[in-house]
């Protein structure tokens, strides 16, 4: 029995390079222990990748599937424990099982690993959908900082987003893991930061308000369609949110007055 322990966050470099070992020298999933620490060393997580992986072994080679590749990398962003076991195992199987597996859509291996996949994806769009920057001065410059909690190990996949959204911005992104910094040339990842760099409040905070409480439109308002997108759990780093309470109270009168005043003209 073999036991491997993860101490980077997310670990897929770690991972793969105690991957290739494990196969060199043959060793099934079923004799391999994987365990993982919350000691967050900076990873550098996709680096660039040819189409396929080469893992080498004495006297063979074997090449993984482009797709297989993106899979692992994806779900080994997941905050599951057992995502170091399973994509071991399902690598193991492409390897010597069957190069097709992940095209097996009924496989119980294949369907854990995409739906880990598609739930990273779905949590790294979040951080782009629900961050919010607020505005410190540093050095007499203006630094945007935001606090996020994501569900799954995400932010590096988000990262090039706002770099090239924000390109120009000197901005801070932290989360509970890891936080990113860019002073508008170089990025820096900084492990296991403090929330309290974080302001409770901007002075562009109320111009949002007002333009956030201005746009909404009450006769729209679909309260279950609403929390579906932006579940509650992501209302206390968001300012727009203590309004919406009192908005979806006012709705209907709002909606009523609405109507009224189309009517007289």
């Amino acid at each position: 029995m073999k036991a491997i322990t993860i101490t980077s966050v997310p670990g897929f470099e770690a991972w793969r390079d105690a991957s290739r070992m494990c196969l060199a020298e043959s060793i099934s999933p079923e004799n391999v222990i994987w365990q993982n620490t919350q000691h967050a060393i900076q990873d550098d997580l996709f680096g660039h990748q040819e189409a396929t992986e080469v893992l080498n072994k004495p006297g063979r080679k074997h090449t993984v599937p482009k797709a297989a590749l993106a899979l692992f990398k994806y779900a080994i962003c997941h905050s599951d424990d057992t995502r170091f076991a399973l994509c071991y195992r399902v690598l193991w199987r492409l390897v010597y099982e069957n190069k097709n597996l992940i095209q097996l859509k009924t496989d119980d291996d294949i369907i854990k690993l995409f739906a880990m996949a598609k739930a990273v994806k779905r949590d790294a769009y979040k951080i782009s959908a629900f961050l919010r920057f607020r505005e410190i001065n540093v050095g007499g410059k203006a630094h945007f900082v935001a606090w996020y909690e994501p569900e799954h190990y995400s932010l590096e996949l988000k990262l090039g987003f706002f770099q090239t959204r924000f390109k120009n911005m000197r901005w801070s992104i932290l989360t509970p893991y890891r936080a990113a910094h860019w002073d508008t040339e170089t990025l820096i990842l900084e492990d296991n930061p403090d929330s309290s760099a974080v302001p409770d409040s901007d002075r562009i905070e109320s111009y949002w308000l007002t333009y956030y409480a201005n746009i909404f439109n009450p006769a729209r308002i679909k309260t279950n369609a609403m929390l579906s997108q932006m579940p509650k759990k992501y209302w206390k780093n968001m300012p727009e949110t203590s309004l919406i309470d009192d908005m979806i109270k006012q709705s209907d009168a709002r909606a009523r007055k609405m109507i009224s005043d189309g009517s007289k003209h």
